[in-house]
């Protein structure tokens, strides 16, 4: 097309449509609304021991990741709304400078939302296609904020609010035909594999809040989740068992002026991914209090059940937390729960945060945290270890540049045991384990239009 036909109709989207859209509002109410939101967030990292303890003889990782995200929202008024977000993550200088065809990995865009919501009733709307799954504090699931990819699913929804409770429900069934060298003309068989794809075959999720008071509010959740893996034999798909687990349980979140308790307990049953019996919990308490106005201080305590060291048996007690932010919980240096193993041992994590606004745009914080496991350790000659998994030290600051533009950064450091390093894997541990970081978030909406 030549380029003085494509900058015309630049020119009207941006110009005509929003003054359409206004002189039109003197006549009628305006329907359509159309955004469009941009965001960059590069952040750059010093890994001495973040998610295990360095070695001797390891250097440390030094890199810069990226997300860059592209976001369309649309409203017919508040019966349809649709969004589609598209994002790219890298690592500075993964791309090659003169890109001569449009590779995949590094180079490629992504979808990581793409759903329409349409309004049934005055209070019940369905919303179908890639989602973010956000319940409660993020505990179980969560949007994975943090990583540069975050974190959706593929599923439909069905949400029914009233004046003091919300009840939404999530449903979806995956399958993974890639992985099989199959595509979407597939014309029999199921195949499904978690390999490099959503981990579970099928969800079922339901989720209740309701508010009793002004001071008490309380949610309740039910889900099930069935993991599968099939594979191929010959050409023939091979299909694999479902193993189906049950999560249920609830919080209660307290508000008394500068007191805010909190109170969370989960129960796991049916069978785990692997196959195994399962009978697991988490229980958490948790204190905060407004000391002053820029000062905040939260005293917790998590339990999360584990195995002991060379579980044998058919079943196992190790708690899953399932598609929370696991970031937000267990320490930012992500030693537990966030990718990479430590032994099926659980987790206690007695924690006590400080954070202290000092000024409108500027926030600094100190988080520390004691580990122990919930489950035995053995060591290589089957002598039963301590429990003590040592401690973390997680500094953070934010400040607000631009109402757009932010910053932030850490620095943290992990103080490890001989049980640590024996669940890690990482007999010869440096002593001195850190992390620092940096990132800077530009999030303008560069475009909005009513008409």
């Amino acid at each position: 097309m030549d380029t003085k036909i494509i900058s015309l109709l630049l020119f009207a989207v941006i110009f005509i449509i929003p003054k359409t859209g206004n002189t039109q509002e003197k006549k009628e109410t305006t329907k359509n609304e159309f955004s469009i939101s941009a965001q960059i967030r590069p952040r750059t990292e010093y890994r001495n021991g973040a998610y295990r303890p360095l070695q001797d003889g390891e250097a440390p990782a030094i890199l810069v990741n990226n997300r860059t995200r592209l976001t369309m929202d649309y409203a017919n008024t508040d019966a349809l709304k649709m969004r589609v977000s598209l994002q790219n993550v890298n690592i500075w200088g993964q791309s090659n400078q003169v890109l001569v065809n449009d590779a995949a990995g590094s180079n490629s865009m992504t979808v990581f939302e793409a759903y329409g919501d349409v309004k049934l009733a005055d209070n019940i709307r369905t919303k179908i296609g890639r989602q973010m799954i956000s319940l409660d504090d993020d505990r179980l699931f969560g949007t994975l904020d943090w990583h540069p990819a975050g974190r959706s699913h593929d599923a439909l929804n069905f949400s029914v609010k009233g004046a003091k409770s919300e009840i939404p429900s999530w449903f979806a069934f995956n399958q993974n035909y890639k992985a099989a060298g199959l595509n979407i003309n597939n014309p029999a068989g199921q195949y499904f594999t978690p390999a490099d794809a959503q981990p579970y075959y099928h969800l079922e999720l339901l989720h209740g809040k309701f508010k009793l008071s002004e001071q008490s509010t309380i949610s309740l959740l039910f889900n099930n989740l069935g993991y599968k893996s099939d594979a191929m034999s010959g050409g023939i798909i091979v299909s694999g068992k479902v193993n189906n687990m049950q999560t249920m349980g609830g919080n209660w979140f307290g508000n008394y002026g500068r007191l805010k308790p909190q109170i969370t307990a989960y129960y796991q049953s049916g069978k785990a991914a692997n196959g195994k019996n399962k009978s697991a919990y988490l229980l958490s308490g948790a204190l905060g209090y407004q000391a002053s106005k820029p000062l905040n201080l939260t005293l917790g305590l998590d339990y999360l059940s584990g195995d002991s060291s060379k579980n044998a048996s058919n079943e196992t007690h190790v708690f899953d937390p399932l598609y929370g932010t696991h970031h937000k919980f267990y320490g930012f240096m992500d030693y537990f729960y966030v990718g990479n193993g430590h032994a099926n041992a659980g987790l206690m994590d007695l924690y006590f945060n400080i954070g202290y606004k000092t000024s409108a745009k500027t926030t600094l914080g100190l988080n520390t945290h004691i580990f122990r496991s919930a489950g035995k350790i053995l060591d290589i000659r089957n002598q039963e270890m301590s429990k003590n998994l040592g401690g973390e030290l997680d500094f953070t600051f934010t400040k607000q540049i631009l109402p757009t533009v932010g910053l932030t950064g850490g620095y943290s450091t992990f103080l490890h045991t001989a049980s640590l390093r024996t669940i890690k894997n990482t007999p010869n541990a440096r002593n001195w384990q850190d992390w620092l970081w940096l990132s800077i978030n530009i999030s303008p909406k560069i475009f909005s239009a009513k008409f």
